[in-house]
């Protein structure tokens, strides 16, 4: 039995998703010391200056606090490291690039960029009006736009770009490689919910939820034969729940331009995790599949069977 590699003397789909985790998770650690030590000496040297004695604690709080510069180049940097393990294996690996694995720029992947992007806005505007009409969050008066949204969507870009790259990118591709779409649908999708596990206030229906969403980004991904609609919709998605709407985002507090409060624990609104831990999210994924199968026409590249695809899901 061929533990590394199969009958062709290719590495496994598991190992070389692995070795992308690692290299990340490397990565990760390297970028995050060199940021906090630069930022320790900087703000070391700044608080000697200031004639300012800091526990190495209050240093540590002081650098990564959310609204410091430090913060915002160590979240940017751990999300590039992704993006940046992605390209080594790929490269070294798999003898391919980005547009091997559906990162495609072109009017058609353009087109798609745009039909997931207003997707992911209209999802998102749909389940806060549902919350909100139905009294399970206090809408305050006024708007707050701060640096903050702009930093955020900075972020929301990394992260729709990194996990749709690792997920849809390489794990669906690589495992379509070596077993059937179906299982690497399922498989792929998995592993994007396994990669929230540990986020604040997760339940199993927020996991299931995500799962759900794995499963859409890939049918999304293999109709289209490229990336860019799941990337648009997981961005407007993020960025809208975020930094419009004020709601949690996968479990992570957010500030919005709208500004919520006494939000009800339900299944309703998801709680502390936010709506992909409600019974929204499941319906207007179910509606968003729906949409995908009727409406968004299949690439004529691409050699999978959307019928089969769509009744096995």
């Amino acid at each position: 039995m061929k533990i590394f590699k199969n009958n062709e003397g290719k590495i496994r789909s598991g190992w070389r998703i692995a070795f992308v985790l690692l290299l990340s998770f490397v990565f990760q650690v390297a970028f995050g010391a060199f940021v906090g030590m630069i930022g320790a000496v900087l703000f070391g040297f700044k608080s000697v200056l200031e004639g300012n004695s800091l526990t190495s604690e209050e240093v540590v709080g002081s650098i990564l606090g959310e609204n410091t510069i430090s913060w915002f180049v160590i979240k940017i940097l751990s999300m590039t490291a992704v993006i940046l393990s992605v390209f080594i294996i790929l490269s070294a690996i798999d003898k391919k690039r980005f547009r091997d694995i559906g990162l495609k720029f072109n009017k058609n992947s353009l087109k798609h960029l745009f039909i997931g992007l207003l997707m992911g806005a209209v999802s998102m505007t749909f389940i806060f009006a549902v919350i909100s009409l139905t009294g399970n969050v206090t809408v305050e008066d006024g708007f707050n736009f701060s640096i903050y949204n702009i930093t955020g969507l900075i972020i929301f870009i990394l992260v729709a770009l990194n996990e749709e790259l690792f997920s849809r990118g390489y794990c669906l591709y690589a495992l379509k490689e070596q077993n059937s779409e179906k299982m690497a649908i399922i498989v792929s999708s998995i592993i994007f919910a396994l990669l929230h596990v540990f986020n604040p206030n997760l339940n199993w229906f927020g996991i299931f939820n995500i799962f759900l969403v794995g499963v859409l980004f890939a049918y999304m991904t293999l109709k289209t034969d490229n990336l860019m609609m799941a990337i648009g919709y997981h961005l407007t998605w993020n960025y809208f729940q975020g930094n419009v709407f004020g709601l949690s985002v996968s479990g992570q507090e957010a500030k919005g331009i709208i500004t919520v409060s006494n939000l009800k624990d339900n299944i309703i609104t998801g709680g502390a995790f936010g709506p992909e831990a409600g019974i929204l999210t499941t319906i207007v994924l179910v509606i968003g599949f729906l949409f995908v199968y009727r409406f968004v026409k299949g690439s004529e590249n691409n050699n999978i069977n959307q019928a089969n695809i769509a009744g096995n899901i």
